[in-house]
């Protein structure tokens, strides 16, 4: 073995490690973290693994143990961060897509330009570099964009599945090119075609892109209507509700002189009592400096105590709350929206907010009873859907979108016939 060779066998393990390192990008990007604390590490941590498994077992590169190694790597990192297992699937499309695209091209155009067959382009040590860098160029732009993906993501999962149709098809495209053409030299036409098609599938994706984007204001508009109207409504309550009562204190007024002049104090007191309970239960019961938020979780106290459900508020200040005003009231009014559901069928019926400033964050916690413990989705993850109530999943999936949209981290728990949300939103959030 001489040192061409060995410089050969180095540089093609470069590929290796390129390849896998962006494997773990993209996974990290698109799931986030899970149960595990250190996924970054452990992902590390079974690169070397496999490096050296490679190395000791003489794996070599681009032959079928080769790829078997890398699937099973791929495997094996995504089960280390979070999401669902759809979305870890989803996760190792992503990556094997990317991973047959970029190399498929590069063989092509290097084959193409000094005029040497497909296999000998795997031979050679300087294009083994060329590749092992547009694997990393390549895997960082893929990560940012599937990190930016999941923060916006509006799709239904069919609507997602129907345009991952056309890339699906690149790749079977690209698969019978390189089996066909392996030992042949790249001609004009067959590199003008691998590389239109990844242009193409580039090109699918920036469209899907802008009707996701037009799918997320379009919910946006829509929800920011409804708020608009539940505030209009909530103002308009409250003020017939004021009105009622200025109205009546010329009547609330005789009737305490009444009683004060037959000497009853105890009765005046009581009447008192009850005019301040009929005020309070007209008026908004809380001050988070927030006009819009206060209004609407009034509206919500005033829901729950006609079910028979008692909600305990403990609120701080919320005026520099780092989610929008639509973004917070679409977390809380949804939240509550399932607590108070839920504990309307339980005993005794009682929902807790609280929302607490730290230095580096904001804690928010949503505890309601429940009839009996439920069990949890997969990783912690709301779910998307019901079949109790129409719409009931959507608010469920908005709650999701904003969360992850602004970096925020949630957890789930279920004991005692006690449902728990705990949210954290980072104070620096933009």
């Amino acid at each position: 073995m001489n040192e061409e060779f060995w410089r050969w066998y180095v540089y093609g393990h470069w590929i290796c490690i390129a390849q896998w390192l962006g494997f773990i990008m993209v996974e990290y990007a698109y799931l986030g973290k899970g149960k595990i604390k250190h996924p970054l590490v452990c992902s590390c941590i079974i690169t070397m693994l496999t490096m050296t498994l490679s190395v000791v077992y003489n794996f070599g590169f681009f032959t079928p143990r080769a790829v078997a190694l890398t699937i099973l790597f791929l495997f094996i990192t995504v089960m280390l961060f979070g999401g669902t297992p759809g979305q870890k699937f989803t996760a190792c499309l992503i990556n094997g897509t990317m991973c047959l695209l970029v190399e498929n091209s590069m063989r092509y155009v290097i084959s193409w330009i000094l005029k040497c067959e497909l296999q000998q382009v795997i031979q050679r040590a300087d294009c083994l570099i060329i590749i092992a860098v547009a694997n990393m160029v390549v895997g960082a732009a893929v990560a940012f964009l599937v990190g930016k993906w999941r923060r916006r993501n509006a799709l239904e999962p069919l609507q997602a599945l129907t345009m991952s149709f056309f890339p699906g098809v690149v790749v079977v495209l690209n698969i019978l090119l390189m089996l066909t053409d392996n030992n042949k030299r790249a001609t004009m036409a067959t590199m003008g075609m691998t590389v239109g098609l990844t242009v193409a599938v580039m090109v699918h994706l920036c469209i899907v892109a802008m009707f996701n984007d037009q799918v997320m204001q379009r919910r946006s508009l829509h929800f920011q209507a409804e708020l608009e109207q539940q505030r209009a409504s909530a103002l308009l309550d409250s003020y017939t509700a004021q009105r009622r009562l200025t109205h009546e204190f010329t009547n609330h007024i005789s009737a305490l002189r009444a009683l004060l002049e037959q000497g009853d104090v105890a009765g005046a007191q009581n009447y008192i009592a009850g005019v301040d309970k009929a005020v309070a239960a007209s008026t908004t019961i809380m001050d988070t400096h927030n006009p819009l938020l206060d209004s609407i979780l009034t509206r919500k106290y005033e829901e729950a105590a006609r079910q028979g459900v008692s909600v305990y508020f403990d609120l701080c200040d919320l005026r520099n709350f780092p989610l929008s005003g639509v973004d917070m009231v679409t977390v809380l009014a949804n939240l509550l929206d399932n607590a108070i559901c839920a504990a309307a069928q339980a005993y005794p019926p009682e929902v807790y907010v609280r929302v607490r400033k730290t230095g580096e964050e904001y804690l928010l916690s949503v505890r309601n009873r429940v009839q009996r413990d439920v069990e949890l989705p997969p990783d912690g993850q709301l779910p998307r859907t019901t079949r109790k109530e129409p719409g009931h999943g959507m608010g469920l999936s908005n709650v999701r979108d904003v969360l992850l949209r602004h970096g925020a981290e949630y957890t789930l728990s279920c004991r005692d016939n006690w449902f728990r949300f705990t949210c954290a939103v980072p104070t620096d959030n933009s």
